[in-house]
Order: C-alpha cells, then structure tokens, then sequence
C-alpha cells in the first residue's frame, strides 16, 4: 500500500505557534481525506447517476444520441437509473446542481454564457429577451437564468439624447447612480456627467470613490433599479430609446 504523504512545516519552538500549526494541519488533513473519499466515491459509482442527471437535463433527441455514446456497460447502469428519474424534469435543484458544476468546471457559465446571448447589444434586443424569459427558461433554465441575472447594459445611456438623460437623472437614486456606474465605462460615465451640473457631478465623483470597492452582484443590482427607470419613460413616452442599427423591434425616429 502506498505510503500517505503528510504536509510538514518547520515551524518555530515558540508553543503557542506549534499548537496553531497542529490545528492548521488537523483541519488541512480532515479536508484532503474527505476530497480523497469524494473522489473514491465517485470513481466508484457516483459517476453514474451524476451522468444520469446530466442526461435529464438534455432534450430526448440528444439524450439517447449521448447515451449511444457510453460503453455498453456503463449505458446499462445509466439507463437503469435513468428509469428512477422518469419523473425529475431539467429543472430540478439536483439536475441543475449536477449541470451547474460542470459548466462551472467548463468554464461556461454566470456572466460569460450570458453574454454570448446578450453581447452588447441595445436596450430593445435586451426587452425581447425578458419577455421571451418564460420559453428561454423551459428550453434552458441555468442558462435562462444567468442571462436574467446579467440582463442590464448601461452602454444604452450612451445613445440618449441629453434632454432624456436629464429626464431619467431626475428620477433615479444618487446612491444607485453611484454604485452602478462602479460596473461602467468611461463612455457612460463621462455622458452622465455631462448632463450635470459640476456640483453634482463632482460629488457623484466623490461617492463613487468614498464607496470604495463594491461587490459585482449590488452593481448589478443598482444597475437594474435604473434601467427599470428607463424602461418606465421609455413606455410613457416621456422619453425615446433608439433602436440602433439591425435591431429588429423597436421604434425609429423620422
């Protein structure tokens, strides 16, 4: 049997430092024999019915093309279980747990999936695709909801004229305007601050940087609060959002 290999640290002979360095190495072991055993776990089994979630949450069609692709052995034992799943749709917490790691691992998922759908485009392709949610959801629920969770572009402020960005400043929350320009570029920043008066737009500067780092999530957050604004004065005809060129819906002016 091999012999286990065991971290050691030269530590010093001060007592107090010994005895913190043996529960640093009490917990570190504990942690590395339980990724051992998941592992050991999985290579003796659990692969299976991780692969059998996995199958669940692909369409019929292409379920049973992959399932062709699997050594007769192993097909035998996934089908089995796939038999017991007969009821769990692409939707469960399991199913999409079991998707969610390994698109993680693929590096695929959150904010890059996200934008291979929702790239840069404007504010009316990003309408359609919320009022598509539902459908989007069923053919794809991780990523439906990845693309929900990053459906805000500020870019669409750029492309304001300046009595509308006047208008929508008027209705939105300094603090919000502050933590959301956090997660924007200089192109958005610099046509907020032109639609100010110096006073304000010099202590929007100093929020911003008195706020310090932010987490992306309440950017995010902010973000949506404001272009709900903007969706608001967009549908009362308060103000007029373009649509830019190749759109397909929207309104243009003449």
């Amino acid at each position: 049997m091999a012999k286990e290999h065991t971290v050691i640290i030269d530590d010093t002979n001060d007592g107090e430092s010994k005895e913190l360095i043996k529960k640093v190495m009490a917990r570190f072991d504990a942690a590395n024999q339980k990724t051992f055993k998941i592992i050991e776990d999985f290579i003796a089994g659990g692969y299976e019915e991780n692969l059998a979630r996995l199958l669940v949450y692909l369409p019929k069609e292409r379920r049973d093309a992959a399932l062709q692709k699997l050594p007769e052995n192993v097909r035998k034992k996934v089908s089995s279980i796939l038999n017991t799943f007969s009821e769990k749709k692409n939707s469960d917490p399991d199913i999409m747990s079991a998707v969610g790691t390994l698109l993680k691992n693929a590096d695929f998922y959150g904010e890059k999936a996200a934008h291979e759908i929702i790239q840069n485009d404007d504010f009316y392709f990003l309408s359609a695709i919320d009022s598509e949610n539902k459908n989007l959801f069923e053919a794809n629920p991780l990523l439906s909801m990845n693309v929900e969770y990053y459906l805000v572009n500020m870019n669409v402020l750029v492309d304001l004229d300046d009595r509308s960005i006047q208008k929508w400043l008027r209705e939105v929350d300094s603090y919000d305007l502050a933590k959301a320009l956090k997660g924007t570029g200089e192109e958005v920043q610099n046509k907020i601050f032109r639609n100010m008066s110096q006073r304000a737009a010099t202590m929007l500067r100093e929020d911003m940087e008195f706020m310090g780092p932010v987490r992306k999530s309440d950017v995010i957050e902010a973000q949506k609060k404001l272009i709900e604004i903007l969706k608001r004065l967009n549908e009362s005809g308060e103000i007029v959002i373009l649509k830019r060129f190749g759109s397909c819906i929207g309104d243009e002016l003449i």
